[in-house]
């Protein structure tokens, strides 16, 4: 026990600082974070997949979602079309076939070469992209928050879209790619498949909904961004936590040594830890 409290507690035995404080301590911290961060590298290079995104979003919510936000606008809200669908699906699988994450695939073929190959015929057109993140509410603040992806989900002259939320490998890492195509058709549309007319009679303008639950997969890969965040906030948590043990004991007990860099060190961790445990989520395009 009097070894463990010499690591945390400054006394006698250990010339009145705690020994994680100690340069080789912290040294010995800080390879084990940067090894932590070597390893889910080497991870994605050595088996794509294993580490990834797992994602509670559904093509329900995002219209669900994007349809209230046109509501708060006074806008009528966008009808899906399985055609502009069934574009925003061929646009992730490209996406994944052949790893590149952009509006423009590196063979030049742009959102709405999809769109026209599905056979949607529009005057305006647009695209949202979205991976990595977990839940529509993140995604969709996101999105609200760009204001050029803003301006397509509020955009006036929209009047459909098509959603596709897509598993898969992008870049070594197992992600959910959301991908939205906007529209509006040169002729206006006549009937509806039964799918066009499910989801757009499931969507309920009242102002509070119950939050829906999906059920968790079978097996879920690794998360990279929660497996730094649980590393880098144990590590950093416990030299902020030594640190104040420490600065109150030599303050109490009136020890005489330098302390003054102590309140420094702390807000220096606790900036470091702060940016590791609210670290955003995935990324939009």
């Amino acid at each position: 026990m009097n070894k463990l409290s010499r690591l945390f507690i400054p006394q006698k035995s250990n010339n009145y600082h705690a020994l994680i404080l100690q340069p080789s301590f912290l040294s010995l911290f800080i390879v084990l974070y940067l090894l932590n961060q070597s390893v889910l590298k080497s991870l994605t290079l050595l088996k794509p997949g294993v580490l990834g995104y797992s994602s509670e979003i559904t093509v329900e919510k995002v219209l669900d979602q994007t349809n209230r936000e046109r509501q708060i606008q006074a806008l009528p809200p966008l009808r899906f079309n399985s055609t502009l669908a069934q574009s925003a699906r061929l646009k992730a699988e490209d996406m994944f076939a052949t790893n590149y994450w952009a509006h423009t695939s590196p063979a030049g073929l742009s959102p709405w070469k999809f769109i026209r190959d599905s056979g949607y015929k529009y005057s305006i057109a647009g695209e949202n992209l979205a991976k990595d993140f977990y839940d529509t509410e993140s995604l969709m603040k996101a999105w609200m928050n760009s204001p050029t992806h803003r301006d397509n989900i509020i955009h006036a002259k929209y009047e459909e879209v098509g959603i596709a939320v897509v598993d898969g490998v992008l870049g070594g890492i197992k992600t959910t790619l959301v991908v939205q195509h906007f529209g509006t058709p040169l002729v206006a549309s006549t009937a509806s498949t039964p799918e066009e007319k499910k989801l757009n009679s499931s969507f309920r303008p009242e102002a509070q909904v119950l939050a829906e639950t999906s059920p968790l997969p079978v097996s879920e890969p690794l998360n990279p961004i929660l497996i730094r965040k649980i590393v880098g906030g144990l590590i950093f948590g416990i030299i902020i936590t030594t640190l104040f043990v420490d600065a109150y004991i030599t303050l109490k007990n009136k020890t005489k040594r330098m302390t003054g860099s102590a309140i420094g060190h702390i807000s220096f961790l606790a900036l470091i830890l702060v940016l590791i445990l609210f670290a955003r989520q995935g990324t939009i395009f």
